[in-house]
This record gives C-alpha cells, sequence and structure tokens, in this order.
C-alpha cells in the first residue's frame, strides 16, 4: 500500500489539481457567456489550482527523471563523463531545491505572522503559498530517493537512450 502511495502520490495530487483548475475555467466561461454572470472567485481557484499542479509535477518529472535535459549533449560523452556530469547537475539542482524549500518556509512563515487574504476568495494566503514548500521539498526528496535507488537497487539515474531507428520502423 506504501510503495503505491509512493508512486502514484504526485501524479494523483498533480491530476487532482489540473481537473480542479480545468473544471474552474469551464465553469467561469458558462458562467460569463452563457448566463452573463461572470465569477471571480473561480478564477482565483483555477490560479491556485494551477500553481499546485506545477509545483507537484516538478517532483513527479524528477522521480521519473523527465525533466527537460539536453540528454544529446550527454550522450556525445563516454558513459562515465555523462556519469558525472549527470551526478554534478543533480547536485547543483539539489542545492537549488534545498535552498528553494528553505526559502519558501521563510516567506510561508511570513504569512502566519501577517495575515494576507486573497481578495475574490477571503483565503489567507500561507495556504496557497504551501505549494511552494510541498513542491520545491518533494523535489529535494525525490533527488536523493533517485540517488539511494541508484546506489542501493542500481537503478539507472541517466535515461536510457532510444534509438530513433526503432521508432520508425
Amino acid at each position: 500500500m506504501l510503495s503505491k502511495i509512493e508512486r502514484h502520490f504526485e501524479e494523483v495530487l498533480a491530476g487532482t489539481f489540473v481537473v480542479i483548475m480545468c473544471t474552474m475555467v469551464f465553469l467561469q466561461v458558462v458562467m460569463r457567456y452563457v448566463f452573463s454572470l461572470p465569477t471571480s472567485w473561480s478564477d482565483e481557484i483555477a490560479i491556485y489550482a494551477m500553481l499546485w499542479s506545477v509545483y507537484i509535477s516538478v517532483a513527479w518529472a524528477v522521480r521519473e527523471r523527465s525533466h527537460i535535459r539536453v540528454m544529446n549533449f550527454i550522450n556525445l560523452f563516454p558513459k562515465k563523463v555523462a556519469l558525472a556530469i549527470t551526478i554534478f547537475s543533480d547536485f547543483i539542482w539539489f542545492c537549488f531545491g534545498f535552498l528553494m524549500t528553505w526559502q519558501s518556509i521563510l516567506l510561508n512563515i511570513t504569512f502566519w505572522q501577517d495575515r494576507y487574504q486573497s481578495p475574490a476568495l477571503g483565503i489567507e494566503q500561507k495556504w496557497p503559498y504551501m505549494c511552494l514548500i510541498l513542491g520545491f521539498g518533494l523535489m529535494t526528496l525525490r533527488i536523493v530517493q533517485v540517488y539511494y535507488l541508484w546506489i542501493k537497487h542500481d537503478v539507472p539515474i541517466i535515461p536510457e537512450q532510444v534509438d530513433a531507428d526503432k521508432h520508425h520502423a
């Protein structure tokens, strides 16, 4: 059960937020053009859902090793050099994720100390901004997990190179 949660946590959460976002945008279009009664709150919910889905998807992409990279460039090098470049770039990425998680926590602390409410919904901004902590924190944790799986279970950290000719056959 825990492995299923670990394996599908980000995709279920991000997918849920995308569905919420699409629903809110659709509702806004219907309310505005069919009933001539635009809503302000649906736009705000759609924005927050988009932010949450983006930041959760960052961690999902790290887990799947599917972030945009210059793999064609990395694959030009011998395997050991390509591995070193990947490890170095992931180290920089980990440091960035750690720094952004820390800064997100500091930002969110200010929202807990000083009340700031959204204009349409009137919700405190500490809740929508939690997506930064969760997104960057999960991203950093997933980078650690990728290297743990590489060291303990020999799961490759460089995605396998796909032969383009095989897809066209």
